[in-house]
């Protein structure tokens, strides 16, 4: 039986020039083949003695929400079951093919043709499986079966079942996007970047250790190894007013992968006899807002990756500069708009455990801490 949370619509459904089916989810690691398993998937509710087939569901939108299709709360004792087929083309038979999950809530169990893949625990984080041995000539099939009691053992936000107060509608399941990638046999299987104002850190894993990272402006720097170090000739600093980024593209043997980083700093620091936070070494004033990451529509997720690109616009336009993040992750896009145009993030852990108002809020507040 469906129960509608919310009916409000926005106009990122049907006036958006973005969508999760087409965006590339991972800004800091992209690659040519990319291939979307978002859109139309079957769904199944199972408890200890029967299941019952609910139709079709649109993913990444949790069951939950009206974009979803469902609306419908996952109840105590029910698991669901999702299923998706899908074929590939000719081009993709010589390559490693990774299937990704921006992330799924609370657990998931992956199948891929009715062979096991493995388990993630965790509902905020992606995970990945190598699936090249699974795969069949033609069609495929996909299962991923979720467990999501909102076990407070895990990390959960705002969630609970009984909403209300600070307490918002919970969510389950396949909440960000689903793709796979093809890749060659010796492909890097990891890209971070860590910056400051002068220097610039690339780490990677996997490859050959013959790499070259080409920046946009075409300087090369060739390195072995999992790592290089170098500083850019005149650093362009980023900040909120200036959010300038360096694209660059990193290649090793037969794979290439596209990112981007940008130099900035943010410290505490003794100023004028006072601690001070500072941006790029000189005290900011950071003024913003905070973040629940919540939606009329999709709950966990804006209709499309223009929702969050609306939000982050019209916080800068009003003057702000800075979104604390509340107890939730967001998809690495969400991110990356930060990036692109010039929003400064404080991201908060995601909570778990027993909450108390009592003695996790009032006393705390007046200087009173259980041990």
């Amino acid at each position: 039986m469906k129960q509608p949370f919310c009916s409000l619509v926005t106009p990122f459904e049907t006036k958006s020039s973005t969508s999760w089916e087409t965006e590339y989810p991972r800004p800091l690691m992209r690659r040519d083949s990319y291939f979307s398993l978002c859109g139309d998937w079957d769904l199944w509710v199972l408890n200890k003695t029967q299941e019952q087939y609910l139709g079709g569901i649109r993913v990444p939108f949790a069951p939950e929400s009206r974009l979803s299709g469902v609306e419908r709360q996952l109840q105590k004792g029910e698991r669901y079951r999702y299923q998706k087929t899908f074929s590939l083309s000719e081009e993709w038979v010589d390559k490693q093919v990774l299937i990704h999950f921006g992330a799924v809530d609370q657990i998931a169990r992956v199948w891929v043709n009715e062979q096991w893949l493995g388990e993630h625990q965790g509902g905020y984080l992606p995970f990945s499986f190598n699936i090249t041995s699974y795969l069949q000539a033609g069609e495929n099939t996909l299962t991923v079966e979720v467990i999501d009691q909102l076990d407070l053992d895990f990390p959960y936000g705002k969630q609970r079942k009984n909403r209300g107060g600070m307490w918002y509608t919970p969510i389950s399941g396949i909440w960000q996007p689903v793709w796979l990638e093809g890749v060659p046999q010796d492909a890097f299987t990891d890209l971070s970047v860590v910056a400051d104002t002068e220097k610039v850190t690339v780490y990677t894993k996997g490859g050959k250790n013959e790499k070259i990272l080409k920046l946009a402006d075409g300087t090369e720097i060739p390195f072995h190894g999992d790592h290089v170090t170098f500083s850019p000739e005149n650093p362009h600093l980023w900040s909120p007013e200036d959010p300038f980024l360096y694209e660059f593209i990193l290649t090793d043997g037969n794979d290439t992968v596209a990112s981007y980083f940008a130099m900035r700093t943010i410290t505490s620091e003794v100023v004028a006899g006072r601690p001070t936070l500072c941006l790029n070494g000189k005290p900011y004033f950071f003024h913003g807002l905070l973040d629940q990451g919540y939606f009329s529509d999709g709950i966990y997720l804006p209709a499309t990756p223009d929702g969050y690109l609306f939000d982050i616009l019209k916080m800068k336009e009003l003057g702000f500069n800075m979104l604390r993040k509340h107890i939730k992750i967001e998809p690495q896009l969400f991110y990356y708009y930060c990036d692109k145009y010039g929003m400064v993030v404080f991201q908060d852990m995601v909570n778990n455990g027993k909450y108390h108002f009592i003695y996790d809020t009032a006393l705390p507040t007046v200087g009173l801490k259980r041990l």
